[in-house]
């Protein structure tokens, strides 16, 4: 299995019809005139991949979003199953997480880390990242 997507976004949605993965406002920035500051709605989407063994077996999607210094600000984790393999493609699934008053202490890097079975051996496939990056604007008292 492979996360061959993951990003930062306004908004994200999967049709119910088509199944196609709607996305917008993909961002890699964020500023604030003071801190701490909230971002009060971002959504995390990404697609996890498989081969056809995979879509027979439920499997566990770790997600978590650390600071420069290493220090968690949060960590989740959710079960997912991959559709049925049916030929030609692999299968896949989109995972969209909605994000609300994600609270940042300070400027700086912060990045999202995400896992799939963690108890599997490690395995640079199973693993994605993004980051995005928070800083500071004027305050117009300038």
């Amino acid at each position: 299995m492979k996360i061959p997507m993951m990003v930062t976004a306004d908004y994200a949605t999967v049709d119910p019809l088509t199944g196609k993965l709607h996305i917008l406002g993909v961002f890699r920035s964020i500023s604030a005139q003071s801190f701490p500051c909230k971002h009060s709605r971002m959504c995390l989407a990404l697609i996890i991949e498989g081969e056809i063994a995979d879509s027979r077996n439920p499997h566990e999607l770790s997600v978590s979003l650390a600071g420069e210094d290493g220090q968690e600000l949060l960590s989740m984790q959710g079960g997912f199953e991959l559709p049925p393999h049916t030929g030609g493609v692999p299968p896949q699934t989109n995972v969209l997480l909605e994000l609300n008053d994600l609270s940042f202490d300070q400027p700086g890097e912060y990045c999202f880390y995400a896992r799939v079975n963690d108890h599997e051996v490690e395995d640079p496939e199973l693993e994605g990242s993004t980051a995005i990056q928070v800083v500071q604007t004027g305050n117009g008292s300038e």
